[in-house]
């Protein structure tokens, strides 16, 4: 990952995200034209800042608390046991689905028994049912048609309609 792909996001993990660090970003737009925003001025929200879609993060102030070294340590060390013992360790893009108020993705996709699903390659991961994981060779539409299935069947039978959270860019090929 990068910076800018963070901000564009707004990326997150165990209660915090991005924004909640940033003070004030320089953003160059499509036209070419640089503005510098204050945090206070951009429009950011759950997994997404829409000023940096049809625009460029080209440097970011941030503002980090200041505390114990070892407290700081120790809660770096925590967050990082809790994500290799409950993510898969696998190729990914990270958490595919967003979560619905209803019931968070990857328990829901393990509620209904479709963890290990697999297309070619891709496979939703046994680990954690939010992650679709490329076993060696998949393709794009491997990885694609894996999601619609996954979508499908949450919406078939839970009647919850996922949403992806990742960018999917380019081609399917």
């Amino acid at each position: 990952g990068s910076i800018g792909g963070a901000l564009r996001m707004n990326a997150g993990a165990m209660g915090w995200e991005i924004f909640d660090l940033v003070r004030s970003v320089r953003i160059a737009d499509l036209s070419g034209t640089i503005n510098q925003w204050a945090k206070e001025d951009l429009h950011y929200r759950y997994r997404s800042c829409s000023d940096l879609k049809n625009g460029v993060a080209l440097s970011v102030v941030l503002e980090g608390a200041s505390g114990d070294r070892n407290a700081i340590a120790q809660r770096m060390n925590e967050g990082s046991k809790k994500r290799w013992s409950s993510q898969p360790a696998a190729m990914s893009a990270g958490c595919v689905f967003r979560n619905p108020d209803e019931i968070p993705a990857g328990k829901l996709v393990d509620e209904l028994g479709l963890k290990g699903m697999a297309i070619g390659d891709a496979r939703v991961s046994t680990i954690h049912g939010n992650f679709i994981v490329n076993e060696g060779k998949a393709t794009a539409k491997d990885i694609l048609a894996l999601i619609e299935k996954v979508k499908e069947e949450a919406l078939n039978r839970r009647g919850v309609e996922l949403k992806v959270e990742v960018k999917i860019v380019g081609s399917d090929e």
